[in-house]
Order: C-alpha cells, then sequence, then structure tokens
C-alpha cells in the first residue's frame, strides 16, 4: 500500500504543513461546489506560492503539467482508489475510498 496524505473535506477551507522528498512545504485546499472540484495551492516553507489552485484529478498526479524543479515536490501526489472501484474524485469518496498517495512504491521520478 502507498503513503497517503490526509485531507479532510469537513474542515476545507484550510491549509497545513507537510515534508516532502526532504523539504517543508504547505497544501491549502478549497472545494468548488458548483464544479465538483477540489484545488490544491501549494507554497514553499517561506510561504511562497509555487502553485495555485491545482484540480485533484484522479489518477493523474498533482503538479504533472508543471516542470520538476528544485521547488516541487520530488514525489509524486496521486488520487487514487487502490481497490480500483473509483474512476474520478468527488466528496462522497474523497478521504472514504480515494486518497491523496504518495508514488513511494519506486514510480517516482
Amino acid at each position: 500500500m502507498r503513503s497517503r496524505i490526509a485531507i479532510d473535506k469537513n474542515q476545507i477551507p484550510y491549509q497545513f504543513q507537510i515534508m516532502l522528498g526532504g523539504r517543508r512545504y504547505g497544501m491549502e485546499w478549497q472545494y468548488n461546489a458548483r464544479s465538483g472540484c477540489f484545488t490544491c495551492t501549494l507554497s514553499d516553507a517561506e510561504r511562497n506560492v509555487l502553485v495555485y489552485g491545482e484540480p485533484l484529478v484522479y489518477g493523474n498526479p498533482l503538479f504533472a503539467a508543471l516542470t520538476r524543479g528544485t521547488q516541487l515536490p520530488p514525489v509524486d501526489l496521486v488520487p487514487l482508489d487502490e481497490s480500483g472501484g473509483e474512476t474520478a474524485v468527488t466528496w462522497d469518496n474523497l478521504g472514504e475510498t480515494v486518497f491523496l498517495t504518495l508514488d513511494d512504491e519506486g514510480g517516482a521520478t
């Protein structure tokens, strides 16, 4: 089983600090009820925004469209249902069957 980042959807909007690849980041979570979309704003340890409002899309790594550099986390963060039963991220399944996983099983670059 992959490692997971817990997202408490009942506290949204909220933010927390997290260590990824030996660096501290801030993650701020939002939810747009009209579109049914969760978003994440990523900041560095000094609270400088690196990525604003990245949508959480099932099976797609967060920040994947951006060039990996020294500022972005060196691991892929992927919303997945490891049992294979889900195909989308929704309010009902986030934190229940779909989790934000760290691709720490050898597949991240």
